[in-house]
């Protein structure tokens, strides 16, 4: 029998994300960094190494909306997977303290690697299967963070607390995403066709001076010709502009955006602080819990590719009832980190953790596949790629006031 495109695409995505998010280092990178390979000390991993990754996610997700929709994916999916192979490459050995500010730049490119995979999909199947796909590569993502997140704990095992192998396998994993993206088949480009049903232009009151500034540009073909290196510049920001606002003003792509933005922030600020809180209940008089927290995210990563995957079989009238079930999520997923603080036991903390992974996957596969149904497809990267980066923001300005400076003056009890 022979496998539809859009299964076979879908696929081939999932092996390459899988493929992406098998890296072994990663839980024990801080552990690799201050060993006897890198032999760091942890003001120099905090002050030489870490922030680099924060500042390279930032630029690359702006280089990312800014050029992957005119590239057609594939090249920058290719970027994104090389680039990070060879800074893994440079971990490996005794790397000097500049080896590793390169590296961590080039890792810090990593994290807009799903986003691309996603966007390349969406260009390549219907509109109606984007649910489907978006749960099936969620889930391809969540077992390849389960996988290396395994593996890395029986090698570790093995070699008696030894992490001199990990930067190979990652660059051995990178290297054969690398390998299979260039498999990839090329996105023809087919004069901004909609994917869908004329949602994202036809969507908005900005319509009007879209098709204007469109024929304006027909108008002024010959004068872009004149200068062609500096009017190509010129009419490619003015296209990303208007594919900016075009897109933005549909309100579900607005809406989505808004709560992706908010909710990637809240996730994101969830997976750095909660092994604080683990520690910190594990220090409180009279528990003698032990931690666990290498099951706990697998379990945690099992679960949300459990629900990313049967979240991509229900059909469903999201535009009727996505509102309900963002709003449902959002109150569940908050009331249960909430409520981690008046836990005094670890396993019910992990065990609120692994349901918040679970209903996190399924909203994010739900608001992914929604705000692609109603975009050109010249606009996935464009709106996908900037929303992840706002949320980047978002974290940073919070990580900011609330930590750095401590604007409110939180304070942490004393165990």
């Amino acid at each position: 029998m022979i496998m539809q495109k859009w299964k076979k695409t879908t696929y081939m995505m999932a092996i390459y994300l899988f493929l992406l998010e098998l890296r072994p280092l990663d839980p024990f990178t801080t552990a690799y960094l201050l060993g006897p390979d890198a032999n760091l000390s942890l003001n120099e991993i905090a002050t030489s190494i870490e922030y680099i990754k924060t500042y390279a996610s930032l630029f690359t997700s702006v280089l990312m909306f800014m050029t992957a929709d005119y590239f057609l994916y594939k090249p920058n999916i290719i970027f994104l997977t090389v680039c990070p192979c060879i800074s893994y490459f440079l971990m490996t050995g005794s790397p000097s303290l500049t080896q590793l500010r390169v590296s961590a730049f080039g890792i810090g490119a990593i994290y807009s690697g799903d986003m691309m995979g996603l966007c390349y999909l969406y260009a390549k199947i219907d509109v109606e299967k984007y649910q489907m796909a978006t749960g099936i590569v969620t889930a391809a993502i969540q077992l390849g963070k389960v996988v290396g997140d395994v593996s890395a704990q029986i090698t570790v095992n093995a070699t008696g607390g030894i992490y001199t192998i990990l930067p190979y396998f990652n660059v051995f994993s990178l290297l054969l995403a690398s390998v299979w993206a260039s498999f990839f088949p090329s996105i023809e480009r087919k004069n901004g066709k909609l994917k869908s049903k004329e949602t994202c232009e036809k969507s908005s009151l900005l319509e009007y001076d879209v098709e204007n500034k469109t024929k304006h540009f027909e108008q002024n073909r010959n004068t872009i010709e004149i200068d062609k290196e500096h009017k190509t510049v010129v009419f490619f920001s003015e296209e990303i502009w208007i594919n900016f606002k075009s897109s933005y003003s549909n309100p579900i792509v607005l809406k989505k955006s808004l709560w992706y933005i908010m909710g990637m922030g809240a996730q994101i600020l969830v997976l750095s602080n909660i092994n604080v809180l683990y520690s910190y209940v594990v220090k409180k008089p009279g528990n003698h819990d032990k931690l666990s927290n290498g099951l706990a995210e697998a379990m945690v990563t099992l679960s949300g590719a459990a629900g990313a995957y049967l979240i991509g079989k229900i059909k469903c009238d999201w535009t009727r009832y996505g509102d309900i079930f963002t709003a449902f999520c959002s109150i569940v997923m908050g009331t249960l980190m909430m409520s981690c603080y008046f836990y005094n036991r670890l396993i019910f903390i992990y065990l609120t953790y692994v349901l918040y992974g679970l209903i996190c996957q399924m909203h994010f596969v739900v608001v992914y596949s929604e705000i692609a149904k109603h975009l050109k497809k010249q606009c996935y990267s464009l709106v996908i790629e900037f929303n992840f980066f706002a949320s980047l923001i978002l974290v940073s300005f919070l990580t900011l006031i609330l930590i750095q400076y401590n604007f409110m003056g939180i304070t942490i009890p004393e165990g």
